[in-house]
Order: C-alpha cells, then sequence, then structure tokens
C-alpha cells in the first residue's frame, strides 16, 4: 500500500509536516504531480463545504521520495490558500 503525506511550505520556505496521511486511491490511483491543485477535504465544524471561502486548495510544489527510510510513503510538498468563487466549479 502506497500512503500520501502532506507537507506544507511556509511563506518562509519552511515545510512543516502536516500530519495528513492519504492513500493513493484518495487520489484516483495516481500520485499528484507539481502543479496539480488539491481541495482540502477539511472544514471546519459548523461550516458549509460548499461554500469556496470556508475551503483552502493546495497547490503541489514539490514531491519528495524516500526509499531506503519510507518506501511506503510519498511526500507532497504543498502551498495553502483559500478558496475563491472561481474554485466553486471544484467544490
Amino acid at each position: 500500500m502506497t500512503y500520501i503525506r502532506i507537507l506544507y511550505r511556509e511563506p518562509d520556505g519552511t515545510v512543516a509536516d502536516g500530519q495528513l496521511d492519504f492513500d493513493l486511491e484518495d487520489f484516483a490511483g495516481q500520485v499528484p504531480m507539481i502543479g496539480d491543485m488539491i481541495v482540502d477535504p477539511g472544514v471546519l465544524k459548523g461550516q458549509d463545504r460548499h461554500l469556496p471561502q470556508n475551503r483552502q486548495i493546495w497547490t503541489v510544489v514539490g514531491r519528495v521520495f524516500n526509499a531506503r527510510d519510507n518506501s511506503d510513503y510519498v511526500s507532497l510538498i504543498v502551498e495553502s490558500r483559500d478558496g475563491t468563487i472561481v474554485d466553486q466549479a471544484y467544490l
């Protein structure tokens, strides 16, 4: 089984572990590529998940493979931004 770990690139360039893991199947059996966008599946309790301002959009800016120490993981480095009305079609 292959797992995908989300890492966040902060505005200062540092990378923080989001401690979010997904199964490969969560991404249609594909490892997202640099430039791909992912709609954060989480929404704060009580918020409407269909409103773009309540969602985060992650853009993949890097992929990390660590075959020797973590062969069943692929880490995606993402930058996060608030959803906008333009993103409505993805929700």
